[in-house]
C-alpha cells in the first residue's frame, strides 16, 4: 500500500502541532505531544511511565493507519485517471499537492464524528483537489502526458474514408 503523506507533513497539518496529534490519536489522557515526539523520533522515553509509553506506540499506529486510510481515499478519485502510472513514483508524489491532502483528509478523520467546524472548513481545499484532479481540471504534473484522456472521455481517431461511394 502507498502511502502519500508522512508524519511531518500530518504534523504541518495540524494546527497545534504534536499536541494536536497527541489529543487525536493517543485515546488516552496518558499521551501527550513530548511522548509522541519522543515516540515518532525513536529517542529516549524513560521520564515517561511504561504505561504511557504503550499508549503512545498506540497512538503512533493510529496516526500512521489515518496516513494508510487516506491514501487509499485519495487513490479512489486517481485511479480511474491515473491507473496505467499507478502506483505512482514517489518524486511525482512529493512534487505535488498529494502529500498535504492525505494529511489534511487524515486529520479530519482523526476527529471522528466530532469535528470541528472549522477543521471541516480548513479541510474542504483538500476534498475539492481530489474531486479536481479526478475530473482533469488540475494534474499532478509529469504524469499526465502518459494519461490518454479524463476519465468519462473518450476521444477516437479514424483514418479518412478509403472507400469510393462515386464508382456505384
Amino acid at each position: 500500500m502507498t502511502t502519500y503523506a508522512t508524519l511531518d507533513d500530518l504534523l504541518a497539518a495540524a494546527t497545534n502541532g504534536w499536541e494536536e496529534l497527541a489529543q487525536r490519536g493517543g485515546m488516552s489522557a496518558l499521551v501527550d505531544g513530548g511522548l509522541l515526539y519522543a515516540t515518532a523520533q525513536a529517542s529516549d522515553r524513560s521520564a515517561w511511565s511504561l504505561e504511557a509509553q504503550a499508549a503512545a506506540d498506540a497512538a503512533l499506529v493510529r496516526l500512521n493507519d489515518a496516513l494508510v486510510r487516506a491514501s487509499s481515499h485519495a487513490d479512489t478519485y486517481m485511479f480511474p485517471r491515473y491507473r496505467t502510472v499507478m502506483p505512482l513514483a514517489p518524486e511525482v508524489v512529493q512534487a505535488s499537492a498529494l502529500p498535504s491532502v492525505v494529511a489534511a483528509i487524515a486529520l479530519q478523520r482523526l476527529y471522528g464524528t466530532s469535528v470541528p467546524e472549522e477543521v471541516r472548513k480548513g479541510t474542504q481545499w483538500a476534498h475539492d483537489y481530489l474531486r479536481d484532479l479526478s475530473k482533469g481540471v488540475v494534474s499532478l504534473g509529469a504524469v499526465d502526458v502518459t494519461v490518454a484522456q479524463p476519465a468519462g472521455h473518450v476521444i477516437t481517431r479514424v483514418p479518412a474514408k478509403a472507400f469510393d461511394w462515386a464508382g456505384y
